[in-house]
């Protein structure tokens, strides 16, 4: 983009903060635009000096930037990136720069305006660990937040002679509910590591600057000696979880799955060749939380691992199941294991039979019916799957839904007997149209012969996930339970209605 508009003088400016500058694709980046002469090209650095979790230079500390950035040929300043009279002076110097792209380190303080949520001081509160990156706040520091900032703002404008701010309070959407429970699968999976790591001393957990995110923090205060910190560099983690692999250890591979399976995928692709095995904790998948938007959607990482032979994915639907799952991939599991693990309150706790027992390939079915089953996975869908089934129960519409949490493997005569007695056989998926659970399950039930005269269908996240609320995501993908049991019972009428026509 800087190439096209350096020809009619137009000027690109792009932000980063520090700790992305632990990512390799910087530094080319940094070596490219030198070498391609970009010289209408501003980087401004916001150099907090602190990430998610910790300080930079705790996780992986960026030494001399200045020296650095003008090592690969750019022309470097440095300012307080809080002070505008110094930044106005600072980009009017730069504009005489002509010769070389530019850099501005900008140093700043995380959570400025807000006194504790300012980095020194709750690094200090939080025993070293920065509270405040991600999520909104609770209800009393959210208070106290806006109080300081109305505060400050006020004072300010009354030195000026302008009248203080009023604003208006909104009552929240009557008609929007909370939805969620107690119960978070991921607290479920940190709690398991620590109980897997307190009996296996070959366990070794390895993050990218999401231990908090990702429930770590607990197994890195456990066995510091078997946690390893990694920064922003998921490629460069997973390579390290190879060469610990080659070293006859068991790493535990933590990431937001969307940046785990798309973009260290060469580098799964290479541990897998070596006949190793590694665990991969996609955190964070699936279409919700939808407020951060696509980057963060991870709708595509079973295709992507689903690819290679010899992984095993799984899904826990609650926090019994994820200690099950996890118990699995560490201890009885023969390939490399995938756990997909969603971040966020589950809207409901999913309720297995009191004598469930993870079975490989299997699920457990959740509700009785004859008219359709419906396979679903994790705590998002199957919630929504369980609310379709009781709207239908209303229509005289039985749906039985199954938890299967195999999304790559699945059990023949189970299979068989799962879909035995019903005509219609849906699959509710937490991802693409293309290369999840459905798809799976429909190769095999044609390889089987188990698809004749009953109809397949699958709901999936179509298109680009839509960024919202949990329930604007699911419903603009038609994926709430009243669009599905709609969906459902439409296209049972219609195919009544049909057999009426034939007759």
């Amino acid at each position: 983009y800087a190439k096209r508009l350096q020809g009619n003088g137009g000027r690109v400016f792009v932000m980063t903060g520090d700790g992305e500058l632990q990512e390799g694709q910087i530094y080319e980046s940094l070596q490219t635009a030198v070498n391609q002469q970009l010289n209408n090209l501003t980087v401004i650095v916001d150099h907090n000096k602190l990430q998610s979790d910790k300080p930079v230079t705790e996780i992986s500390d960026l030494g001399d930037l200045e020296s650095k950035f003008r090592a690969f040929g750019w022309h470097v300043a440095r300012c307080n990136g809080h002070d505008f009279s110094v930044l106005d002076q600072v980009f009017s110097e730069l504009r005489q720069i002509t010769d070389k792209p530019k850099i501005v380190i900008a140093d700043t303080i995380k959570g400025r305006g807000i006194s504790f949520m300012e980095h020194p001081t709750a690094l200090r509160a939080g025993n070293g660990y920065y509270r405040w990156h991600a999520g909104a706040p609770d209800d009393e520091s959210f208070q106290r937040g806006y109080e300081e900032l109305i505060s400050r703002t006020n004072n300010s404008l009354k030195e000026l002679g302008i009248n203080p701010l009023t604003l208006e309070d909104y009552p929240a959407d009557p008609k929007v509910a909370s939805g969620v429970s107690s119960e978070f699968v991921v607290d479920a999976y940190g709690a398991a590591l620590v109980e897997a790591g307190a009996k296996r001393s070959d366990l070794i957990v390895l993050g990218a600057d999401l231990t908090a995110d990702c429930r770590l923090r607990e197994f890195e205060k456990r066995f510091p000696e078997r946690f390893i910190e990694n920064g922003i560099a998921e490629q460069d983690m997973v390579s390290m979880a190879g060469g610990l692999a080659l070293s006859g250890l068991l790493p535990v591979v933590n990431t937001f799955a969307s940046f785990l399976s798309a973009r260290a995928n060469e580098q799964v692709y290479n541990n897998a060749c070596e006949q190793t095995r590694i665990i991969y904790a996609n955190h964070y998948a699936g279409v919700i939380p939808a407020g951060p938007g696509q980057s963060h959607q991870s709708i595509r990482d079973i295709s992507l691992f689903g690819s290679l032979p010899n992984f095993v994915i799984v899904q826990p639907c609650n926090a019994v199941e994820t200690h099950l799952v996890v118990d699995y991939a560490i201890n009885e599991a023969t390939e490399n294991c995938v756990l997909r693990i969603n971040i966020g309150a589950s809207p409901q706790v999913i309720e297995l039979p009191a004598d469930y027992r993870l079975t490989f390939g299997c699920g457990v079915a959740l509700t009785e019916g004859n008219d359709a089953v419906m396979f679903a996975y994790g705590p998002v869908m199957l919630n929504e799957a369980l609310t379709a089934a009781e709207l239908l129960s209303h229509q005289g519409f039985s749906l039985k839904v199954i938890n299967m949490p195999w999304l790559n493997r699945v059990d023949f005569d189970w299979l068989r007997e799962a879909i035995d007695t019903v005509p219609t056989i849906y699959v509710l998926e937490d991802h693409a149209p293309v290369g999840g659970l459905g798809d799976m399950l429909l190769n095999r039930m044609n390889d089987e012969g188990l698809l004749d005269k009953k109809v397949f269908h699958k709901f999936a996240v179509s298109g680009y996930p839509a960024c919202g609320t949990p329930s604007e995501a699911l419903n603009f993908h038609g994926l709430d339970g009243a669009s599905l049991a709609k969906q459902i019972l439409d296209r049972y009428r219609l195919k009544k209605s049909a057999a009426r026509f034939e007759r």
